[in-house]
């Protein structure tokens, strides 16, 4: 019985190498994932666009780069730091303009944070971006803290995308901000215009709130995390008057800085396709390396198992399983070497990439706006004069200045 059990053994490990070389890679059905949504070319991206509801102005603010905090972490998940934090960007605006693309809402733009005036909010988090495995998380929220969607994105880029010339200047990530802006409208659609109206109603509120708190919250009830609209204030009151022009002066000053992200993405897509492109067959062979790498290692460990197993069932010392043992042990440790050398390989496609994903930053020149008759120069990067603006702003509304605006 031992004997049987153990020629079982290099059997299907046998069995097992044979299928690891014919295949020379990874099932299909390993790559398929229970998790997100697996886009294909079938995928429904295409939703009509008339809407004569309610226009809500949309805020995206920079995504979440999921940079660890430890740095060991970024090799091991193959992160480099400086090419997530441009995508965080890019991506932001990739997502801006599928929306805008919709024609169903009103502004569509992209902030450093949530800190910022709008009725939706589509937060997002890159979860995977190796120029050819693609995952990012999509949280939607309204102002009245209410989750409209919820959603991890997942794409595999294929390599046609690059020798297709019909795909030329098109982002292989597209689909994805494409399903995720059809998505979006879908759920728009089901807001009743009552619910849309409030909204509206919320955001002008809050804003007006943060410089006169106790002229305004009255108008709102906040309970769990959550913003009710209950009155409204006379249409003429002089603070909502004054708040609404310097909300004017807030929009085109978001405006002004939407050309920061429009340029700064434009300036960095020669370098980051040129990353995408290359990177896909360094991930690509990565991603086979690494599989290849761990079939061999479980092949070898069964040939060294069953072999081990053959030789102390042979008491009575038969040559064919004693060769069959020192043969199935020889392959098993010439598995395991094969192994180190493809992880090695692994290793060096991932040094490849980080090689191309290096020196991407983000740099804002500091700005002068001007506000009627007041001057601000606003310095540092984009989420620091986002903040300077803001105090600019509160102290226009302290000076009882109602400004009108020459952005």
């Amino acid at each position: 019985m031992k004997r049987t059990i153990s020629l079982l053994i290099l059997v299907v490990a046998a069995a097992f190498l044979v299928g690891c070389g014919a295949s020379g890679g990874t099932s299909v059905a390993a790559n398929k994932s229970p998790f997100g949504l697996n886009l294909g070319a079938s995928s429904d991206t295409q939703v009509a666009s008339r809407h004569d509801g309610e226009r809500l102005d949309v805020i995206v603010p920079v995504f979440d780069p999921g940079i660890p905090e430890d740095p060991d972490e970024y090799e091991k998940l193959g992160i480099w730091p400086e090419l997530r934090r441009t995508e965080a960007i890019r991506f932001a605006e990739l997502l801006k303009q599928e929306l805008q693309e919709t024609q169903v809402f009103g502004d569509v733009r992209v902030a450093p944070d949530t800190a910022v005036t709008g009725d939706l909010y589509v937060i997002g988090t890159i979860r995977k971006s190796n120029g050819e495995d693609f995952e990012i998380n999509l949280v939607a929220r309204d102002v009245s803290g209410k989750r409209w969607m919820k959603q991890t994105y997942k794409h595999r880029v294929k390599e046609y995308h690059w020798q297709d010339i019909r795909q030329k200047g098109k982002d292989p990530y597209q689909p994805v901000f494409q399903k995720a802006a059809s998505d979006l409208v879908k759920r728009l659609k089901k807001r009743s215009p009552k619910e849309l109206s409030e909204l509206r109603a919320i955001t002008e509120l809050r804003f007006a709130a943060a410089f006169v708190e106790d002229a305004f919250s009255e108008h709102l009830t906040y309970e769990n995390k959550k913003i009710a609209l209950v009155s409204l204030p006379a249409d003429e009151d002089p603070m909502l008057v004054r708040t609404r022009a310097i909300r004017v002066a807030d929009g085109l000053f978001m405006d002004k800085m939407q050309t920061h992200y429009r340029d700064f993405v434009r300036n960095t897509s020669s370098s980051y396709v040129a990353w995408q492109e290359h990177s896909l067959s360094s991930a690509k062979a990565a991603r086979k390396a690494k599989n290849k790498a761990a079939l061999q290692g479980i092949a070898g460990a069964l040939l060294l198992i069953g072999a081990a197993a053959a030789a102390a069932d042979n008491d009575s010392y038969d040559p064919y399983v004693a060769a069959g043992a020192t043969a199935a042990a020889v392959s098993g440790v010439v598995m395991l070497q094969n192994s180190f050398a493809t992880n090695a390989e692994g290793r060096f496609h991932r040094d490849n990439l980080m090689e191309l994903g290096q020196s991407l930053n983000f740099e804002v020149a500091p700005q002068v706006v001007e506000v009627e008759d007041t001057t601000v120069t606003l310095r540092g990067d984009v989420q620091a004069q986002f903040i300077q603006w803001q105090q600019f702003l509160l102290k226009l509304y302290q000076e009882e200045a109602v400004p009108t605006t020459q952005l």
